[in-house]
């Protein structure tokens, strides 16, 4: 036995040794744990006992020194400490099984006489270590022998007999002096951190380690407002890389439900579902993987309940040499109104961090804003819905801490009842931006035209501001919804074809999917948010066809499926196009003549509407440009006749169109009304696209285009509203740049 015991000792000193000229040679040593810093009373101690692997922290880069310990974690550590031999299973205890986490030290220290059991034949794995105990064991632990010194505390009397002598020979060995008030507290329970303080002491005492002293720590890089979680919560793995670990932390058990794998062709959903145990919420996490290997993340924690609930997302890398977050803050937001949309109170992502590890790799990870949002629902009496989010707040929850190589990513999933949270972030092993002006560029323009760019993605897609005449509309006006036209995303698949960034390529991915569910198994795309004002007029409700968005997203899955070479590009334009083609069957169209006529903007799904609503210049133009380049594709003469019948009513009805100030009114009423304030760039590109069209189909048509394109510009240049740059690329493909109106040039048409 003393041969053993001098063997331990010797392992054990020259490792320490070994440890303790590291730790001395250097000025200060990184942080291991968030809540063990410099001002920590017992961070040598905790620091020496860590490095000997005689305990952890926990996954969550936590120590937690005031939660108790256990008889259980008491025998283990001990155990560890000691490196006392395994001993096997033995029937001892009723609440000790074979697959028990504590089975090895309770064996172990039982065999050793450290630890009994309790008269009931337990040995109490789950109880509270209490102070008086803890004497106990660590004296016969450590074989402390009585040196006759007369030891008395002010509450000698509330000591146990069976535990009086445990309780005088830490003191006399100097491993207690008790409390400041002369008290010992013998039936007080031990936390993590004292039971490390009087180990190291019995440690030392008994010469197995010399201690370390003095130990100061680096200063741990951190962003954000990173909270210290003291209390153990339940912590569970998320399978969602293999290059970090990622977490749930939660006071509440978490039971999981399963997985789910969708593939959509350009992507692969995996949906991981948890359900928080006696609550009505609901945790999804969905890993969207991209041909590249990056990945979007999207949370959605769902909560039925009023009971607030916090689920905190963990990230935990390791290898990292060091790391940046940069903001979007950068560039501030000058918030504005309108009448349509009211005010928008969200704003852009959070930013990047860009990571570079040990072995000088670098790669980006966008990290959003946290949504949270309550489901507001209108059903009619034909059973459709309108569905919509009341916005509750955009909040910033990231925040971070590096300790040594490890960083440690949290994101407070808060709900505060009957809500919906949401967050989401894009993961890259390159970078999202091949430079820094493009990424700059893209947190610039996000903050100039923050109301037309996504910021609030969720696995279901993008949601936005809607115009305040939409139905339900909540009392705040944060009426939020998926708006196709924001779904599809337009400017990402300008930047793409631009400059390629990796960033930009998975939006588009993205978009892709989202559109793909937004639609099911239907040929086109159905807005699901009523509009108060199509209502009013026309008594339509959700779901109807907005033809000015399936037009554009025909177009977009045109352009962009030929970018990617899919299969399936000219999919959605057949769709839409043979669907135009049936409209004036279905009576959704305004005649001018016989053969002349305009399809309607709008027309319902499955409602019974007899009067068909306006058709508004922007959606006829669009409308026929989508039956231009149906025909350009397929050849299909149907195309091109019902393209010829729109262009005929709008040359027919050229001059009505054009309003005294040569601007061109808005929309043409069922009761053939010209009436309302046009849109000041959006007619101009699509009569643009109209020209380039007809160009090569028809050339005849051309004038009284043009004729258009002079009175818009001259109404744009004489109110010195400017021009997109879709206008200018038009007017100097067409060769008219003479037309181009005074003012700014604008990204996206108002």
């Amino acid at each position: 036995m003393r041969i053993r015991k001098f063997f331990v000792f010797f392992l054990t000193i020259s490792f320490i040794f070994s440890i303790h000229t590291t730790i001395t040679q250097a000025e200060s040593i990184d942080q291991k744990f968030i809540d063990i810093h410099n001002n920590y009373w017992a961070k040598d101690e905790v620091t020496q006992l860590v490095g000997l692997e005689i305990i952890n922290g926990y996954p969550d880069l936590h120590f937690r020194p005031s939660v108790d310990v256990s008889r259980g974690q008491a025998a283990n550590l001990l155990t560890s400490a000691l490196k006392l031999p395994d001993s096997p299973y033995q029937p001892i205890f009723t609440d000790i099984s074979a697959k028990s986490s504590y089975l090895k030290g309770v064996m172990a220290t039982y065999k050793a006489g450290i630890f009994n059991g309790k008269p009931d034949k337990t040995f109490g794995a789950g109880d509270t270590l209490t102070r008086e105990q803890m004497a106990s064991v660590i004296a016969r632990a450590f074989e402390l022998e009585n040196t006759g010194e007369e030891i008395s505390f002010k509450d000698d009397s509330k000591i146990s007999a069976s535990h009086k002598e445990g309780v005088t020979l830490l003191a006399q060995h100097k491993i207690t002096t008790g409390k400041e008030d002369g008290t010992f507290d013998p039936k007080s329970g031990v936390n993590r951190g004292t039971f490390v303080v009087f180990l190291h002491r019995a440690m030392v005492a008994t010469g197995k380690i010399e201690p370390l002293s003095d130990v100061t720590f680096n200063e741990a890089p951190t962003n954000g407002k990173l909270e210290t979680v003291r209390e153990v919560q339940n912590i569970v793995e998320v399978p969602l890389s293999t290059g970090y670990k990622t977490y749930i932390r939660s006071k509440n058990d978490l039971k999981y439900l399963g997985e789910t794998t969708t593939e959509y062709g350009y992507a692969t959903d995996t949906v991981y579902t948890y359900r928080v145990v006696n609550s009505k919420a609901t945790l999804e996490i969905t890993r969207r993987d991209f041909p590249n290997n990056d990945y979007l993340v999207f949370t959605s924690l769902i909560n039925d309940s009023s009971t607030p609930i916090q689920l905190d997302l963990l990230m935990k890398t390791s290898n990292i040499e060091s790391s940046k977050l940069i903001s979007y803050d950068r560039y501030p937001i000058e918030k504005n109104e309108d009448d349509t949309f009211g005010y928008d109170p969200t704003t852009y992502p959070k930013g990047i961090v860009e990571t570079k590890t040990v072995s000088n790799d670098v790669y980006q990870t966008m990290f959003s804003k946290l949504y949270r949002s309550k489901q507001l629902t209108l059903t009619y009496s034909d059973e459709a819905k309108s569905v919509t989010r009341d916005l509750k707040a955009e909040v910033d929850a990231f925040s971070d801490i590096q300790l040594g190589d490890a960083q440690l990513t949290v994101i407070p999933l808060k709900s505060l009842g009957s809500d919906i949270v949401d967050y989401w972030f894009m993961k890259s092993n390159e970078l999202l931006f091949k430079t820094r002006a493009s990424m700059d560029s893209w947190m610039l323009e996000s903050a100039v035209n923050y109301r037309k760019r996504n910021s609030w993605y969720t696995a279901d897609g993008p949601y936005n501001k809607m115009a305040v005449t939409v139905e339900p509309m909540p009392s705040s006006y944060n009426g939020f919804g998926r708006n196709l036209l924001m779904v599809k995303e337009d400017r990402i698949l300008k930047l793409y074809e631009e400059n390629k960034e990796r960033y930009f390529e998975n939006l588009l991915i993205n978009s892709f999917v989202n559109l793909q569910v937004f639609k099911g198994d239907k040929t086109y795309w159905e807005t699901e948010v009523t509009s108060t004002y199509l209502k009013s007029l026309y008594g339509i409700t959700a779901p109807f066809v907005d033809t000015r968005f399936n037009e554009q997203i025909a177009l977009f899955l045109y352009k962009s499926g030929k970018e990617f070479g899919h299969d399936n590009y000219n999919e959605a334009l057949r769709n839409y196009a043979n669907l135009l083609t049936t409209q004036k069957s279905k009576g959704n169209y305004i005649p001018v003549d016989g053969n002349s006529y305009y399809i309607s903007d709008y027309f319902p799904v499955g409602q019974n509407v007899t009067t068909h609503t306006h058709s508004s210049m922007n959606h006829v133009l669009g409308g026929m440009n989508i039956l231009l380049t149906a025909y350009n594709e397929f050849g299909d003469v149907k195309y091109l006749t019902t393209a010829t019948s729109i262009q005929t009513a709008i040359n027919k009805d050229k001059n009505l169109w054009i309003r005294p100030d040569h601007d061109i009114w808005y929309k043409v009423s069922p009761k053939r009304e010209f009436v309302g304030r046009d849109y000041n760039h959006l007619t101009l590109e699509d009569l643009i696209n109209s020209y380039t069209l007809w160009q090569d189909i028809d050339p005849s048509h051309l004038p009284f285009i043009k004729d258009l394109i002079v009175s818009k510009a001259t109404y744009l240049d004489q109110n010195q509203l400017g021009y997109t740059t879709k206008i200018k690329e038009g007017f100097e493909r067409l060769g008219m740049l003479d037309l181009l109106p005074s003012g700014p040039e604008y990204t996206d048409a108002n």
